[in-house]
């Protein structure tokens, strides 16, 4: 990110004044200035969270630019042995395209309280220079001179979060933001600053002149030198806004709440799969947790997805017993937005020999919970290899590569055998059933 600004300087209406003698040698003087700056500072914002997303501001070593550039422009009236001469300076240095310029590379968004310098010099030059006749004296010749140095200060107060109401200070290195977005976000961003020209100008006057006494005349020279400050009007305070673009990971599902795994016959299984999405660019880390009721099963390893990528979670509901099942299913992620999905899992159970299901039409009866099958090779093993299954059976998927996860399967290993007990217990319950029938 860069913040960078370019304007001018207020002098106010110039500086007024007068030194020396106006019976012998003076000056009265007005001066006037005009200034401008052009500034950048480039560095980059860092976020990290959990708990909450916290940003540092980086600024790049020796890679923030203030160029300053003024003119002055001067009015001067010299007083000579009681003469006044008005000296037509019609321009000084720089004046005309403020010319006068001077560069300062430096690290940028001094937070510490650091203030950047910039210090521009104009040595000594002739101004002006003439003759004129003056009582007592007669000829004198005058010439007056001017050198100055200008000194520009920029400081950074703070780097201010609006939306946030926090900001980076020199006692506060780091801010705290609330995200807005889910995913990449926009975040407005300040800074807030001061600048300040502050400087001197030195003018000297010479003249040369006959002293003449008791009818003996020799050349004189008479001199005198005089630093005037000056300053612009005030510190003037600076805000710059820009929006940087947070790379940020992002957490959806579909569906997006209740996940309906049907109505199933006791002794199969039934099984839908849930999408987590990210609709950020930085990779985001899905971490499911075991639902609370222990007849619906999810791997719980963690599962990686790349910016704007999805994957696939399955979920498979086991039923032990007739009726209703529900189960909170919490999904724990990396996304500082959202760092948790909470989902509602719902099913249902028949016996197709219970009486209470009697003149029902079961539609819906799930997958055979047989340990020949290839829905139970994938369960017991999680191997693709050994087994014909739709890409569904997986749990989820991961990527050989991944971002650190490990690889998918492991919860389910450990429910395979209490599963194909549990098979093996419903095939004896319809075999006693059909015994008492007759």
């Amino acid at each position: 990110m860069l913040f960078q600004s370019a304007a001018a300087v207020d002098f106010g209406p110039g500086f007024r004044g007068s030194f020396g003698s106006s019976s012998t040698i003076g000056l009265d003087y007005n001066l006037l200035l005009q200034g401008d700056y052009n500034w950048s500072m480039p560095g980059e914002l860092r976020a990290r969270w959990p708990p909450v997303m916290r940003v540092a501001a980086i600024g790049t070593p020796n890679g923030g630019r203030l160029t300053v550039q003024y003119g002055l422009r001067l009015q001067a009236t010299v007083h000579l042995f009681g003469f006044s001469l008005p000296l037509p300076l019609d321009s000084w240095v720089g004046m005309a395209d403020r010319s006068e310029r001077g560069t300062s590379m430096f690290t940028p968004w001094a937070w510490r309280g650091d203030e950047t310098a910039v210090r521009v010099t104009a040595s000594e030059r002739l101004l002006r220079e003439g003759d004129f006749t003056a009582p007592v004296v007669g000829n004198v010749h005058y010439r007056l001179r001017g050198s100055y140095e200008l000194t520009t200060t920029v400081r950074t107060r703070e780097i201010s979060f609006p939306q946030a109401m926090s900001a980076i200070t020199e006692t506060m290195p780091e801010a705290d933001v609330a995200t807005t977005a889910n995913g990449d976000m926009n975040l407005p961003a300040r800074w807030n600053g001061s600048l300040r020209y502050v400087g001197s100008i030195r003018l000297r006057v010479e003249a040369v002149y006959n002293l003449c006494l008791l009818g003996i005349c020799r050349p004189t020279t008479t001199e005198f030198t005089e630093a005037l400050p000056f300053a612009s009007a005030t510190e003037q305070q600076m805000s710059v806004d820009r929006s940087i673009r947070l790379t940020l990971p992002g957490a959806a599902t579909m569906p997006d709440y209740r996940v309906d795994l049907g109505r199933i016959q006791l002794g199969r299984q039934g099984r839908e799969v849930i999408t987590l999405s990210n609709p950020g660019r930085a990779t985001v880390l899905f971490t499911p947790g075991t639902p609370t009721e222990p007849a619906f099963e999810v791997a719980t390893d963690p599962l990686c997805v790349t910016g704007g990528a999805t994957r696939q979670l399955s979920v498979r509901f086991t039923p032990t017993r007739e009726g209703a099942y529900e189960s909170d299913f919490l999904i724990a992620t990396s996304s500082p937005s959202v760092p948790t999905v909470m989902l509602r899992l719902v099913g249902e159970a028949y016996d197709p020999l219970s009486t209470r299901d009697a003149g029902v039409t079961n539609t819906d009866s799930g997958v055979a919970r047989d340990a020949t099958t290839p829905t139970a090779d994938v369960m017991a093993g999680d191997d693709a290899s050994n087994a014909k299954s739709d890409a569904g059976e997986l749990l989820f998927e991961q990527q050989p590569d991944g971002c650190g996860c490990r690889t998918g399967g492991s919860s389910t290993r450990r429910g395979s055998g209490w599963a194909l007990g549990l098979g093996a217990l419903a095939m004896l319950r319809r075999r006693r059933g059909k015994a008492q029938t007759r």
